[in-house]
């Protein structure tokens, strides 16, 4: 079984891309011009670098770190498509390497989740240590609401013209094992490629409380998109300052 996204990155922003990414990345460009004193950041799990080039056309000088090489090479790819010169980096965010401090540091859709909850502490020291004093975090995670009950063990699956994918999950008490099952085209016949992912559960009070202990100063929250908070949220998101 292939590691998380080695497989997806090719088709990942045609299969995840939608209306609602457009609305997210003025959001999080919103945020960060409103909050920050300067233009310098990370933007981290940066995928296949779709937050990466919104933060970059909205003027901030961002570089994107992702663990997977082949979201990274995919990442290269969309920013040289829309004439973008950004710096795209394999690193593990727990322990960062090689960087001056940053002005700001994203993480979006749900790059925290695949991280347990011990390697979640490691990171947020991690990302306190990276930022200049004011600097400011902003993240989400699926809630543990959305990881038991819409997630859990259900099975998904989409049927396009030149690829379909078949996504099983296994839930466990404080995580999600999920197996990607890919059929890309090619001419007359279908190339098959599996993948495996875990998501791992984290309750609000344990974030905050990890953030503060990292040495945040001040922590806040809110749903998706700045909604209210409520036992059936599906994602929430942390704006932290240094």
């Amino acid at each position: 079984m292939n590691k998380a996204y080695s497989v997806l990155a090719t088709v990942y922003e045609r299969l995840a891309v939608d209306e609602v990414y457009a609305a997210w990345a003025a959001r999080v460009t919103n945020i960060l011009k409103e909050r920050t004193k300067g233009v310098s950041g990370i933007d981290l799990a940066c995928g296949s670098g779709y937050f990466t080039r919104a933060e970059k056309k909205a003027g901030f000088d961002v570089v994107g770190v992702d663990i997977c090489e082949e979201m990274l090479t995919r990442a290269k790819e969309e920013a040289a498509k829309a004439h973008l010169n950004i710096a795209f980096l394999r690193q593990d965010m727990t322990c960062l390497k090689s960087f001056n401090k940053v002005d700001f540091l994203t993480c979006v859709n749900d790059g925290v989740n695949y991280l347990s909850p011990e390697r979640l502490k490691k990171a947020f020291s991690a990302f306190k240590r990276q930022l200049r004093s004011g600097g400011v975090l902003y993240f989400d995670f699926s809630t543990e609401y959305k990881l038991k009950n819409v997630i859990g063990n259900n099975m998904f699956g989409e049927d396009y013209d030149d690829v379909t994918y078949v996504w099983f999950n296994k839930l466990f008490d404080d995580r999600v094992e999920m197996d990607l099952t890919l059929f890309t085209k090619s001419g007359d016949l279908y190339k098959k490629n599996e993948e495996s992912h875990v998501q791992y559960m984290h309750k609000l009070d344990f974030v905050v409380a990890a953030l503060k202990e990292a040495g945040f100063t001040s922590v806040e929250y809110c749903g998706f998109m700045g909604g209210k908070i409520s036992e059936t949220t599906e994602r929430i998101e942390i704006i932290a300052t240094a």
